[in-house]
């Protein structure tokens, strides 16, 4: 019942919300009420792990009711509630339409925890196409001057990626030697000939490298986070996108890795060009909000190369910076919001001064510098714990594409500092710049974030200790980047959670 309650905490809110009178302030506390109750109900089964649900849906299509929770998905899912909650309390006490937009956030974490939590194929793509709907909406109806062209653009590529896994999760279960059987399980036990490996994993490569996303798929990404209300940006850079490096880990390296490690190199190589992409793009734009999207472009670019690898060490690599990314990306879209809100723009050449003390904002730069340090992968602070295991694990299969990443992670502390330098220093405007400090509530999610990037990075267990067991199984490659791993089922169950 536990298990169950991380989807119907969330659920049945999002539909008593719309039942709630238009300016009652219970909405967003009701809203946020839910995305804290779901995380510690994630809280207690990290403690308590849960026995996993099986139960007949409609068994004539394979689609069986299958819901578990092991070392690779319990992270996701705290992470995914953390984020929510904080989205909530990022949102504005006076939000527009304030129903249906908290609705629609609650049916994106519904959509999350569902893909997060399935053990049935079938029952994941129904939960990963349930997420484009919301969030589809919220950039429509919320975002910025922009917002439709940005949110056809979303919606498009959203569509194409669910047409992908439709046909890759078809093929998967249709080519059972067993008959028809979309189970986790059955998968899991690569029946599947050479050449039926490498079609679908093309399938799952656009699929998952479109919501990731990774370049050239990436069209949709700046103009979307650029786009989207502050608190939408925070649950999508910071959730969403993760779950496109999860799908290809379950889906790539779990049930295809025979064409995984014939792939890879080739993956590699995207994730490295990615990677300096993100930065480069990164160095020259002129709005912070675009800024941060190509940040994060190229961070998922260290993502993809870390999953190539499939070292031990690497795929821990892989959940800690999905861990210690979604905290920082989320941490600076929050921030980024807040300079927005109190100076009415987001363009970098506007901007200056604002650690100024008395007209500035100067307490809001003090958590943006701690942010781009975080992002920048300084030692002490979450980033840094992640991209070294990454790099580390990474060096031995691919060492030029890793060559590639560092350099990109280098140029990171470039954007940062001359972000930094043109907004922070420099003089006010005098005819704009008397803007009233942020308050503490308004203030809460960041600092909440802030804290925890500063704690990740101290204790890096955190990042690591989840699901060091569940990934082991997973490496396709041993340690010494020669020998490639017997492909035996990955027994990934809930008895792996920590303890």
């Amino acid at each position: 019942m536990d298990l169950l309650l991380l989807l119907l905490i969330p659920l049945l809110a999002g539909l008593l919300l719309p039942l709630l009178p238009a300016g009652s302030p219970w909405v967003r506390r009701g809203a946020l009420a839910a995305a804290l109750l779901q995380l510690l109900d994630g809280l207690w089964l990290w403690q308590h792990p849960p026995a996993a649900i099986s139960a007949g849906w409609l068994p004539q299509l394979g689609l069986r009711l299958e819901l578990g929770l092991d070392g690779l998905t319990l992270p996701l899912v705290l992470l995914a509630a953390l984020l929510t909650a904080m989205a909530v309390m990022a949102s504005p006490v006076d939000q527009s339409r304030p129903r249906l937009f908290f609705a629609l956030m609650l049916a994106t974490n519904v959509g999350l925890i569902g893909a997060f939590l399935a053990r049935n194929a079938l029952l994941f793509l129904l939960a990963y196409e349930l997420i484009l709907i919301p969030t589809t909406l919220l950039v429509a109806t919320w975002g910025g001057e922009r917002r439709a062209g940005a949110a056809i653009r979303f919606l498009t590529y959203g569509a194409v990626s669910g047409v992908a896994l439709l046909a890759a999760v078809l093929a998967l279960g249709w080519l059972q030697p067993g008959g028809l059987n979309f189970s986790y399980a059955a998968l899991a036990d690569h029946n599947l000939t050479a050449e039926q490996q490498r079609w679908i994993l093309a399938l799952v490569l656009l699929a998952f490298g479109l919501k990731l996303p990774v370049v050239p798929l990436h069209g949709w990404q700046p103009i979307t986070y650029s786009q989207a209300p502050t608190p939408v940006a925070m649950l999508m850079s910071g959730v969403v996108s993760k779950l496109g490096a999860y799908g290809l880990l379950r889906f790539g390296l779990e049930f295809l890795p025979d064409a995984w490690v014939a792939w890879s190199p080739w993956l590699a190589a995207v994730g490295a060009i990615s990677a300096i992409y993100g930065a480069l793009n990164a160095v020259v734009q002129l709005d912070m909000r675009r800024l941060v999207a190509y940040s994060s472009l190229g961070h998922m670019g260290m993502l993809l190369l870390a999953l190539a690898a499939a070292t031990p060490l690497s795929l821990q690599g892989v959940i800690a910076q999905m861990l210690a990314h979604g905290l920082i990306i989320a941490l600076l879209f929050c921030l980024v919001g807040l300079i927005e809100l109190r100076t009415g723009t987001c363009a970098i050449p506007e901007l200056s001064g604002l650690l100024n003390p008395q007209r500035g904002l100067p307490f809001t730069l003090g958590l943006m510098l701690l942010a781009l340090l975080a992002a920048a992968g300084v030692p002490g602070l979450a980033g840094f714990v992640a991209e070294l295991l990454v790099f580390e694990g990474s060096w031995v299969a691919f060492p030029w594409p890793t060559l590639v990443c560092l350099l990109a992670s280098g140029l990171t502390a470039v954007y940062a500092i001359r972000l930094f330098n043109r907004v922070g220093f420099g003089r006010l405007d005098n005819d704009r710049a008397d803007w009233v400090s942020t308050s503490w509530g308004e203030r809460t999610p960041a600092l909440v974030l802030t804290a925890l990037v500063l704690v990740a990075g101290l204790w890096p267990s955190l990042l690591t200790g989840f699901s060091e067991t569940a990934t082991a199984p997973l490496a396709l490659r041993s340690s010494d980047a020669v020998t490639v791993i017997a492909m035996a089922p990955a027994n990934l169950n809930s008895a792996q959670l920590p303890a």
